[in-house]
């Protein structure tokens, strides 16, 4: 009986040795920590309005001449312009066919997305908002004209 209660102990110290070791095991794997972290907002950057190429569309009286131009949208996420405001016109040609000749009407209620980080210009149009005089003269025939532009919107 001797050698078999040895044998018990034996398993009994072997078994306990086994559980301090994995618990200590355990312990040492286990850590907490309290502190404070920081996040940052970043700063929007304007879009960038370049006139594109022109699609010949106006004649004297006509009043839903298109307006085309690119935009560029450095900023980390997409931008929706709901509105268009025109400034100053200018003409390739004025003394044949001086700016005054051209209207361009401010836009509401537009849809011009622009995808974020673009690093080439999007092609973009307003639709029917030019119009070219009734009594533009002959000297308008191919001129270009330059549309000032500002674009409002906000994050899309």
């Amino acid at each position: 009986m001797k050698i078999l209660l040895s044998r018990r102990a034996a398993v009994t110290v072997a078994l306990t040795i086994g559980a301090l070791f994995v618990g200590v095991a355990f312990a040492s794997w286990t850590a907490d920590g309290t502190g404070s972290g920081s996040a940052k907002a970043t700063s929007a950057v304007s879009s960038t309005v370049t006139a594109d190429t022109a699609s010949a569309d106006l004649y004297p009286g006509f009043t839903d001449g298109d307006l085309y131009f690119k935009v560029n949208n450095p900023n980390p996420y997409a931008v929706r312009f709901t509105a268009m405001t025109p400034g100053a016109v200018t003409s390739s040609d004025p003394t044949g066919c001086p700016a005054s000749n051209i209207t361009v009407a401010s836009k509401s209620g537009l849809t011009i997305d622009v995808p974020a980080n673009t690093s080439t210009a999007v092609s973009k149009t307003v639709t029917d908002a030019v119009s070219m005089a009734g009594g533009a003269p002959n000297g308008c025939q191919g001129v270009t004209f330059t549309v000032a532009v500002t674009l409002s919107g906000g994050q899309q």
